[in-house]
């Protein structure tokens, strides 16, 4: 205790000194945050098996809509033409990040077109079959002289009553914009971008709608029409919102449960001077964990949507240990005794069962390193030493 008094200020330089890459540590963590499924589960999991084999077979399952709002009807070729000019940025992106990009069902209908006999009802097969083999057996049969009736009317092939079924089917129309993604009405047009390769989680998805918004505001929209509004809809942006607002609920609970235990803290104790005592030192044991579990044998280079929230978790945990430590050491100043004898008493007092309760805190963290889930697995490991820096 003497030595601690006596070189605190050392001290307190030294833990600041290596504050420095812990802090940068554990920020790197943050940034590597991981909102992928398979990064809670072990890599034989069958999920997570099903999951590569399902990307290794078609990578297209994720896509992202830019709707554009053109504000009224007579905009909408205006909003048209500025999807077109996107579309051809769009369509340059790495394979990897974009299969492709559509602004209209023109491919789908081209495809219809040249196999439409796939789409005939089996009743109508039958009867076109019909036909043709009773025209054939006709044609061979006068080819051959095997005719009963020379004069015997050629079956028809007329195949008029069949294509004006199907004709009553389809909405004919030669007016190629009327494949568009678009809505006269709803004054809405929209491009449909395919994901280059399928992911639980939002990293690609985040890279693909930065790169997408980007393009946006480099080709204005102010410059095709006034009062034109832009949006993004579909997986993609769904992915990405979720992501933030994880990141989002990460910041403010972290504020709320430091603002909640700070203030609890100076109802309880009425003593202002405990929030700069208690504070800093578990501030510093927070980043000390996360970046002692970055280091071998631990090695966690990436945090996922389990393991992000030990931060708030650490300081709501951790901060116990200061607080017995301030209470015995308020008891004995209580008493009378002078700074440094009342903390020489704190210490000596509070020392055994703080040490004690890091260790049990620390070891119930611990045991879900034994289960296989990754996510379980970073918990353990970064708790456990967050309750021991603590």
């Amino acid at each position: 205790m003497a030595f601690t008094l006596r070189y605190g200020k050392l001290l307190w330089a030294l833990a600041i000194l290596f504050a420095s890459p812990a802090t940068w540590r554990t920020v790197s963590l943050y940034a590597n945050l991981k909102s992928d499924i398979e990064e809670l589960l072990p890599r034989n999991a069958p999920s997570v098996v099903a999951l590569d084999e399902m990307r290794q077979r078609n990578s297209g399952l994720q896509y992202l809509g830019v709707v554009v709002d053109t504000g009224t009807a007579a905009n909408l070729p205006a909003g048209e033409k500025f999807l077109d000019d996107l579309s051809a940025r769009i369509s340059k992106y790495p394979p990897d990040m974009v299969r492709t990009v559509r602004v209209s069902t023109a491919d789908e209908h081209q495809f219809i077109e040249k196999h439409a006999p796939l789409y005939i009802d089996l009743d109508g097969l039958k009867k076109i079959r019909q036909r043709v083999e009773a025209r054939r057996d006709y044609e061979v049969a006068h080819a051959t002289g095997e005719a009963l009736d020379e004069d015997e009317k050629p079956p028809s092939v007329d195949m008029s009553d069949l294509e004006k079924k199907y004709e009553s089917r389809v909405k004919k129309t030669d007016d190629k914009s009327s494949d568009r993604f678009s809505s006269a009405d709803k004054h809405l047009t929209m491009l449909f971008v395919e994901v280059g390769g399928f992911s639980t989680g939002a990293e690609k998805a985040h890279a693909l709608l930065a790169r997408v918004k980007a393009d946006v505001k480099d080709l204005d929209t102010a410059k095709y029409a006034p009062g034109m509004r832009v949006g993004y809809a579909s997986d993609v942006a769904i992915s990405v919102e979720e992501l933030e607002a994880l990141q989002a609920d990460l910041s403010v609970s972290s504020v709320l449960v430091i603002l909640a235990v700070m203030g609890v803290i100076v109802a309880y104790y009425r003593w202002w001077k405990a929030i700069p005592v208690l504070i800093p030192p578990l501030l510093l044991a927070t980043v000390y964990a996360f970046a002692l579990a970055s280091l071998p044998p631990f090695s966690i280079t990436e945090l996922n949507s389990n393991t992000a929230f030990l931060g708030s978790i650490i300081v709501g945990n951790g901060i116990n240990f200061g607080l017995i430590l301030v209470a015995r050491y308020r008891e004995e100043r209580g008493r009378g005794e002078n700074v440094e004898r009342a903390l020489e008493l704190a210490v000596w007092g509070a020392r055994p069962g703080t040490l004690a309760a890091a260790l049990a805190a620390g070891a119930s963290y611990a045991s879900l390193i034994i289960t296989e889930f990754r996510g379980f697995r970073q918990f353990g490991f970064i708790g456990g030493l967050g309750m021991l820096t603590s």
